[in-house]
């Protein structure tokens, strides 16, 4: 599969890449990323055809839809596909001069703030806009409306409610007018998909994490009603935060932290079949979501310019169908998961 092959968002007329660039990592989510290095990223991403960028406010705390907006803002609009989030204000300390932003290295000296009403969304759509330096993106995702940010069902719901009274408005008006082409949902724990479909209507769903090589029950519950209403999958963490990219070496990480001895051990198994047909762990995590379906792009981080150009060959690179079937024979795949042998 070429890297700028489209697929078709939900029922909706945007076409993306099935391979883009998240820029999670350029906002500096395990350490920072000086100016020179993040351009230089951005610049062997463009060389090597990526042509799908996602951003989000949060990244960074603004940092990454920046150099984001640097990075595109002299090519040619039509070239590329841009998505950003709403969800998340931000905004100058009271304290300027003591204040530390949490969660980032090397992030912006703005505090964020949680909120989906109307005015809100709205408010951070142009925001958004003025950070890219660019006048339109092509979808926009609810960001973080979930359990692992709001851990108490009263809290998940107040943010569901406030979605439901005037949050989704904000976006359906963007949608019909014009300024975007499709709505979605960024989401990292399970059942969250199944909260926003009880609710809404929306064309896709960015989900971190959760349909992976190693991960992927969700498959059959979720995923599989997403796709009966019309919804499309665009998947990003597709390494798992990193071990499948790694491997199972010291200081792997999983869900932003150390791997559990289970997951270390069920990563050891995939590389020893990849070992055994002389392909990388990289290269089949690339390439395994995309066999389903309703998967219309995977979107993958990066702070380097080698990891750009190592991921897009790995996504290129030839994987024999002895590979896959392997992983089903020892248990790793359910039968029923699409595999890119059964294409």
């Amino acid at each position: 599969m070429h890297i700028q092959t489209t697929r078709r968002v939900g029922q909706t007329d945007l076409q993306i890449p099935v391979l883009g660039l998240g820029t999670c990592p350029l906002g500096g989510v395990y350490n920072a990323i000086d100016e020179a290095t993040a351009r230089a990223t951005f610049e062997a991403a463009w060389n090597s055809g990526l042509r799908l960028y996602d951003t989000a406010p949060w990244y960074g705390l603004g940092q990454a839809e920046h150099r984001t907006g640097r990075a595109l803002c002299e090519k040619e609009r039509e070239s590329y596909v841009l998505t950003t989030k709403v969800g998340r204000l931000l905004k100058a300390p009271r304290d300027r001069g003591s204040f530390k932003p949490v969660n980032w290295a090397g992030a912006l000296p703005f505090e964020h703030h949680h909120v989906f009403t109307y005015d809100a969304i709205m408010r951070s759509y142009e925001d958004s806009l003025q950070r890219l330096g660019v006048n339109r993106v092509d979808a926009l995702y609810i960001h973080d409306l979930d359990s692992g940010y709001f851990r108490t069902e009263e809290e998940l719901n107040a943010r569901l409610g406030d979605l439901e009274k005037g949050g989704y408005r904000a976006l359906e008006e963007l949608k019909r007018s014009g300024e975007i082409k499709a709505i979605g949902a960024g989401v990292n724990e399970r059942g969250m998909i199944d909260r926003f479909l009880d609710r809404f209507d929306l064309d896709v769903f960015l989900v971190a994490s959760r349909y992976t090589l190693l991960e992927h029950d969700i498959y059959f519950d979720e995923v599989a009603r997403a796709a009966k209403r019309g919804a499309s999958l665009v998947v990003g963490g597709v390494f798992s935060s990193g071990i499948l990219a790694t491997g199972a070496v010291e200081g792997a990480k999983y869900e932003y932290g150390a791997a559990s001895s289970s997951i270390i051990e069920r990563v050891r198994k995939l590389s020893r079949i990849a070992d055994a047909h002389g392909i990388s762990l990289p290269a089949a995590a690339l390439q395994f979501p995309l066999a389903a379906p309703m998967v219309a792009s995977v979107v993958f981080g990066a702070v380097k310019p080698a990891e750009i150009e190592a991921n897009a060959a790995h996504f290129t690179a030839a994987i024999p169908v002895g590979f896959w079937s392997d992983l089903r024979s020892e248990g790793l795949v359910h039968p029923d998961i699409p595999l890119p042998a059964d294409a």
